[in-house]
């Protein structure tokens, strides 16, 4: 159906890696028949996709560090966009992860009437699970990006559909990597991944380099790596790096850093997909504050497992330190458990191929965007 005036696309967006998978959306927008205008909170990938963008959130996020020190900014921005919404009444508002962010952003919609899409759902199934009435409330449709999520969402008078997860919607994911043979010179390959996130950085990059430490009193010759995702992350790799290491660092790319690698150590997140992508055997840390998950965490954290790979496997196919608690010579000790037992490793790779092959499928972005065009008022 061809529509009588160019419709408007709200997007609202606070992190980098959902920039680039709003991007994607965007793109695939931008060629339907009809004018469809694009504008929101985003960043440089958005922009670069037709995207007008009202304010950069990705660059701001990069620069503060404290979310106290962001309260009073975001408060201001949250009446920008009311006004906003009020004045343009966009025909579509697609509010992207970042729930602390993007449920008032969805609520403001409502309230006006506008059709809401959420993307990249809240993992309300891990924690919060009371909260599955104000997604209600403030959606109309929700695209999640897991497997169970589908079934989870609708459970609870959601309408959810699972479309895919966009760390592979890229057409080089279309046939599964061809399985990985391990390093070959009688010593082990090692990626240390620490995440993307400056906290991610801070509390777990040097603990990776004291277990690396331990690992190569055993193996001397083992060679570490490292991925950074950008100039900033790289600077804070390279600050706190142990010099006898000698970490090989390679830029934006997880990939990279492990798709040779014999174990990886790896920050829990989304990081684990593409870990298991390469079906590199790993251990998952994140690091909480032991106060702070006495008091809060082991409370309201409900799935058996907390690591993405175990939760949807169903089982622990990758050991993991959750909360780390600074826990180095245990994670030192299941590491070389892992480099000794040869059979477990190749058990593992295989687990993985087998768990992440349903996931890599490409199209993602092409079905968010069908979503948001069946989502269109009728005029």
């Amino acid at each position: 159906m061809i529509y009588d005036r160019r419709r408007t696309i709200f997007f609202s967006v606070a992190d980098v890696s959902a920039d680039a998978h709003a991007a994607r959306v965007i793109e695939q927008l931008r060629r339907e028949p009809q004018e469809i205008r694009c504008v929101g909170l985003g960043g440089q990938a958005m922009a670069a996709a037709g995207c007008r963008l009202l304010e950069n959130l990705t660059d701001r996020s990069a620069m503060l560090t404290h979310a106290f020190g962001q309260v009073g900014f975001y408060y201001k921005l949250l009446g920008r966009v009311k006004d906003y919404l009020r004045r343009e009444l966009p025909d579509v508002v697609v509010v992207v992860d970042s729930p602390a962010w993007n449920f008032h952003v969805a609520q403001a919609a409502k309230k006006l009437g506008i059709r809401v899409l959420y993307y990249i759902a809240p993992q309300l199934w891990a924690w919060g699970a009371w909260r599955a009435k104000k997604l209600r409330t403030r959606t109309d449709r929700v695209a999640c990006i897991l497997p169970f999520e589908q079934k989870w969402f609708r459970d609870r008078g959601i309408e959810a559909t699972y479309v895919g997860h966009p760390l592979f919607d890229d057409d080089r994911q279309i046939n599964p990597y061809e399985p990985v043979e391990e390093s070959k010179e009688g010593f082990p390959t090692i990626a240390l991944l620490a995440g993307s996130r400056r906290h991610e950085i801070k509390h777990l990059w040097r603990p990776m380099q004291e277990i690396a430490g331990r690992i190569k009193q055993k193996y001397p010759q083992t060679r570490f790596l490292t991925a950074a995702n950008s100039e900033q992350n790289e600077a804070l790799l390279r600050g706190e790096m142990i010099e006898a290491l000698e970490v090989d660092i390679r830029r934006r790319s997880i990939e990279a850093a492990t798709r040779h690698a014999d174990l990886a150590l790896v920050a829990s997140g989304t990081a684990t997909l593409e870990v298991a992508a390469q079906h590199c055997p790993m251990i998952i840390m994140y690091h909480v504050p032991w106060w702070q998950w006495q008091l809060v965490g082991r409370y309201i954290v409900k799935t058996e497992y907390l690591s993405l790979v175990n939760i949807l496997a169903g089982r622990p196919l990758a050991p993991e330190f959750m909360p780390f608690k600074g826990r180095v010579e245990k994670v030192a000790a299941t590491a070389l458990g892992l480099l000794t037992d040869e059979q477990r490793r190749r058990e593992m790779r295989k687990d993985l191929r087998e768990l992440i092959e349903p996931i890599m499928q490409p199209g993602t972005a092409t079905r968010v965007a069908q979503i948001i065009m069946d989502m269109l008022p009728q005029y």
